[in-house]
């Protein structure tokens, strides 16, 4: 009958600083998802592009290891490029992926013209 008690002064500090930190957390990473954009400069990322275009098939290992890159940034380099319609998709394992040019695709019979 007597419902659920009414909590004390304490208890609603607590949870009013507990509400205060998740929301920063939030906010936090937003930011972070935010911020998750390539870390190359964009005459380079447009260098890449053009030599990618040229190339018979691309893998991350070979964006890393012409130009320095750690693996993961090269990686996001040609998602970001497939995504931009300029590389396909041929092969994706766990561990690495598969891409060539969308014109090298289409005449392979990868890619319908």
């Amino acid at each position: 009958m007597g419902g659920k008690k009414k909590p004390t002064l304490s208890q609603l500090v607590k949870r009013m600083e507990k509400e205060k930190e998740q929301k920063e957390k939030q906010k936090a990473a937003e930011e972070r998802k935010q911020t998750k954009v390539l870390l190359v400069d964009e005459k380079l990322f447009e260098e890449i592009k053009r030599d990618v275009m040229k190339m018979d098939c691309v893998t991350p290992y070979i964006i890393a290891s012409k130009y320095g890159l750690k693996m993961s940034t090269a990686l996001h380099i040609l998602r970001a490029l497939r995504d931009q319609g300029v590389l396909y998709l041929v092969s994706k394992g766990h561990r690495t992926e598969i891409y060539v040019p969308v014109e090298r695709a289409k005449s392979l019979g990868l890619l319908k013209a």
